[in-house]
């Protein structure tokens, strides 16, 4: 691991503040990245400069999830009480208030291929909506709380990331599980799916492991000392992991060895950190202590 900042893959570019609340989830347009607070904010914030764009919707209740349909300009925000609001971003006024969900909804994605949304929750209730957001299927998994919902590159199937432990494999023609793979004993919180093909899954256990796409274990190793909380992959050829214990690490995907590690020593998150998001550039982290932060890829290149 390399820890002399000056050679290090990754450094602070910026810092976002102004948010009152922890930072649950973040996602992005062209020109801007979207964040949503326990302060029942959700902001917008220039991503070149982090100034704070006239975009903010106050929420009833917490947004726990974010999701932006950038080929519409719409923006699907999930809150705690189980509600959805769609957004239309750059009329800056709701377009639809959904009411399907009966807890928290943890997870929304996008699936531009089968031109389907999906979103997720506290329950373990996957709903499954038209690009008009029509329900067309609720599927309980009686899971626990789903936290994460990944989308293949080519939209043929998706992973749901359970509290039960497990992390399950549907495919997004008929919707039928294709696996269901045991992952962490006491729950699969984050997952991703490598240009390769295999699966990453991480957990409360802090430990990550590399599936096969079959669901065959490849690989699986201490990670953190807290919760992991997102993965993330890279252009780069790396990946990154967030954690409860306030530590942001770079992995390479080939080997999954360790890079770098993000954390208060190089000006990182005072505490623990709940969403990541690729950039152009590298990538960015949010969480407990309030704060969006750029990292981006140093010039120089690193063998």
């Amino acid at each position: 691991m390399n820890k002399n900042k000056s050679l290090a893959l990754y450094s602070k570019h910026f810092q976002i503040t102004g948010h009152q609340g922890p930072i649950y989830a973040l996602c992005q347009d062209a020109q801007f990245i979207y964040s949503a607070s326990a302060d029942k904010f959700v902001a917008r914030w220039h991503k070149s400069t982090g100034q704070q764009d006239h975009f903010a919707i106050r929420c009833t209740q917490a947004p726990f999830s974010l999701c932006v349909l950038a080929t519409q300009q719409h923006l699907a925000i999930g809150l705690s009480d189980g509600s959805i609001h769609l957004i239309d971003t750059a009329a800056k006024v709701e377009l639809k208030f959904l009411k399907a969900h009966e807890a928290a909804v943890f997870a929304i994605a996008t699936n531009p291929t089968r031109e389907q949304h999906y979103s997720a929750d506290a329950e373990g209730n996957l709903l499954v909506w038209d690009y008009q957001w029509n329900l067309l299927l609720n599927l309980p998994f009686s899971c626990g709380k789903i936290r994460q919902i990944v989308v293949a590159s080519d939209g043929s199937y998706l992973l749901l990331a359970g509290a039960d432990g497990y992390f399950r494999k549907i495919e997004t023609t008929y919707f039928n599980e294709i696996h269901q793979t045991f992952a962490h004993q006491e729950g699969c919180t984050a997952l991703c799916i490598l240009p390769s093909g295999d699966i990453l899954s991480a957990g409360k256990d802090a430990y990550i492991r590399r599936w096969s796409a079959s669901g065959e274990k490849l690989n699986a190793f201490p990670a953190h000392l807290g919760t992991i909380y997102q993965l993330l992959a890279l252009s780069d050829g790396n990946y990154v992991s967030a954690s409860r214990d306030k530590s942001i690490k770079i992995w390479d995907q080939n080997n999954d060895q360790i890079k770098q590690k993000l954390d208060l020593h190089m000006a990182g998150h005072r505490h623990s950190i709940n969403a990541l998001l690729a950039l152009e550039n590298g990538f960015a982290s949010a969480g407990d202590d309030k704060r969006i932060l750029l990292w981006h890829a140093q010039n120089t290149k690193t063998q």
